[in-house]
């Protein structure tokens, strides 16, 4: 069930409960204000969580206000606080109120943010995605006071992430179908093109982030027992790889809860690899369907009914031992020759889907982006990239 209502009698978004107000909008006397009662309790672990969520770093935030690196390397360290008027310098350049600066409660991180190609992703782009995940839960836990959010699907089938690929694939394969039946999918029927609707609907909060790196495709965690996937947003996206990423990074979710190791591990994406082929293509009712060669008109078929990419559906054929790994090294090399690597043929024959359930339920709450900044203390663009193009309020 989409999201509803859960007390309509008296939305959250009435003008009446937001007197906190973004930064830009209040007047100087009245932030200097705010920002002496913040300077006794300021929290230098906040500083650094806004700064990197915009992407920021230390040298950025002192050439903009006029703070000395060292200065700020101890506000953020703990050592120190800041002055009341550089409370305001730095909420300004970062687009939050003073109270921003004002520790929080650690999320509960079920599972760290998991980066597929994690060697190649700077870590600026790394931390700027972990502070996108919590706040993402911040957005959802307020719009929860007032909207009835899908409870998230319940598949507890945990992989050793440690557990080599050949010594898994037999759990690897039961935990996508364990995903298929908790998510209502009949075990051999094709999903088709809406697998982002499926997880939206089975309690996953998905996000498209335009200002993604090119280097991150999606990922994934569990923040306060919110399972949320982030994909990537930019122009060239397809729904064949969004179809692919979306499965991958629900494969970390099922499998992978608990787990606070590093990230991207070769043995850990495996098993997320090979999830994604099983829960798209399961084994019982696809297998039978590859072809033994490289029959690429076959693929470009099976592409249109399962949902998976063409490259996808080799290396499923190669999984399930319908071609031998010679065939399947030719198939990759082909697949580069022909120019297909980023735009294989019918990637662009269906639109690519946006995340419906957190601009619905935005709508449904009567908040703007605006209002959602001010009861979380983040910068309204960052609540934009969160909920996505608002949809006209659905609240009289």
């Amino acid at each position: 069930m989409p999201p509803h209502l859960a007390d309509p009698g008296d939305p959250v978004g009435s003008d009446q409960q937001h007197e906190r107000g973004q930064v830009t909008q209040r007047p100087a006397a009245e932030l200097l204000e705010m920002a002496r009662s913040v300077s006794p309790v300021f929290s230098g672990s906040r500083l650094v969580a806004m700064r990197e969520l915009l992407g920021r770093t230390q040298g950025d935030v002192a050439a903009a206000t006029g703070i000395s690196p060292s200065a700020l390397s101890q506000a953020e360290r703990g050592d120190t606080t800041l002055s009341a008027a550089n409370i305001v310098r730095v909420a300004s350049f970062l687009e939050v109120p003073p109270a921003a600066f004002v520790e929080q409660p650690e999320p509960q991180v079920a599972l760290i943010p998991q980066f597929r190609h994690l060697r190649r992703t700077p870590k600026r782009e790394q931390r700027q995605a972990k502070q996108l995940v919590y706040a993402t839960a911040q957005v959802a836990q307020v719009l929860q006071q007032s909207v009835q959010f899908p409870e998230p699907f319940e598949c507890d089938e945990a992989v050793d992430p440690d557990l080599p690929i050949e010594e898994a694939k037999k759990k690897v394969e039961r935990a996508a179908a364990q995903a298929r039946e908790a998510l209502d999918v009949p075990p051999d029927d094709p999903i088709g093109d809406d697998v982002m609707g499926l997880l939206e609907a089975g309690g996953i909060t998905v996000v498209r982030d335009p200002d993604t790196g090119e280097d991150i495709d999606a990922y994934s965690a569990i923040v306060d027992d919110l399972p949320i996937i982030v994909l990537y947003g930019g122009d060239d996206c397809v729904w064949d790889r969004d179809n692919y990423n979306l499965a991958h990074e629900l494969g970390h979710l099922v499998m992978h809860r608990g787990t606070q190791r590093d990230p991207g591990t070769r043995t850990v994406e495996a098993q997320a690899h090979r999830f994604a082929g099983a829960f798209l293509g399961p084994k019982k009712a696809i297998r039978s369907q590859l072809p033994t060669d490289l029959d690429w008109g076959r693929y470009l078929q099976l592409k249109r009914t399962w949902g998976l990419s063409m490259a996808a559906l080799v290396r499923r054929a190669k999984d399930l031992n319908v071609i031998d790994d010679a065939t399947y090294t030719r198939a990759m090399k082909q697949r580069s020759s022909y120019g297909w690597r980023f735009k294989e043929p019918g990637s662009k024959d269906r639109a690519v889907p946006e995340p419906q359930y957190l601009k619905l339920a935005a709508s449904l709450s009567g908040m703007s982006a605006e209002q959602l900044a001010d009861r979380t203390y983040l910068p309204t663009r960052v609540v934009e990239r969160i909920i996505g193009k608002p949809l006209p309020s659905l609240v009289a």
